[in-house]
């Protein structure tokens, strides 16, 4: 196993590497969220999957939560829509969200087209 430490919009990996890219529980801190998203979609190799998981995000159990994190934080609480739309405006195709909302967590899924 090697591991590395980068910056999520400067991966140290070349295009159409990876069949999968994950972001549990970090995305939503990201300092350049759409750059990262764009990153992650340059590595994946075509019909490679994004998995984004949270349960920091303006829904579920911690919507009640979200204005304050937004203003007392620089995490990016988006909704659900907001997350589709994350993926979306990066270039992922086939994008599916599943909410847990008794739990307060998010996964958002998204395909790098072929």
């Amino acid at each position: 196993m090697n591991i590395q430490e980068a910056s999520a919009s400067a991966l140290p990996f070349a295009e159409n590497t990876f069949d999968l890219v994950t972001a549990v529980e970090t995305h939503f801190s990201w300092q350049d969220l759409s750059g990262g998203m764009r990153e992650a979609l340059r590595v994946l190799k075509p019909g490679g999957r994004m998995a984004a998981i949270a349960e920091i995000y303006n829904g579920g159990k911690h919507a009640k939560y979200a204005d304050r994190l937004a203003q007392w934080t620089t995490m990016a609480v988006l909704d659900v829509a907001q997350h589709r739309a994350m993926f979306a405006d990066a270039g992922f195709a086939q994008i599916a969200v599943d909410e847990d909302v008794r739990r307060g967590w998010i996964c958002v899924l998204g395909t790098k087209p072929q």
